[in-house]
């Protein structure tokens, strides 16, 4: 590492004397990619955790409340559909 930055150094002066002034910011910026791309170095990254997800549906069962009109005309039931409560009265027969 110390070997590569002082090479870059010198070749980035030997270009600033030789180089065009034109030139000499390409020279620049290559030398640092350069030393940016030798300093990084390998890394490993760790492979990711595989999470199993479990789904779990619980189905109520359907609650029917019946209650008995006064004098026994009929009765009134009530019970959900689609999570809306839904009422249906039925008359007595005599």
């Amino acid at each position: 590492m110390k070997t590569l930055n002082v090479i870059l150094g010198v070749l980035v002066l030997a270009a600033a004397t030789l180089a065009a002034p034109a030139m000499l910011a390409s020279i620049v910026a290559g030398s640092a990619g350069l030393l940016m791309l030798a300093s990084a170095g390998p890394t490993l990254a760790p492979a990711p955790l595989v999470q199993t997800v479990q789904i779990v549906r619980q189905v109520a069962a359907p609650t029917v409340n019946v209650f008995e009109l006064e004098g026994g005309t009929g009765v009134v039931v009530f019970r959900q559909v689609n999570g809306k409560l839904v009422s249906r009265m039925y008359r007595a027969q005599a």
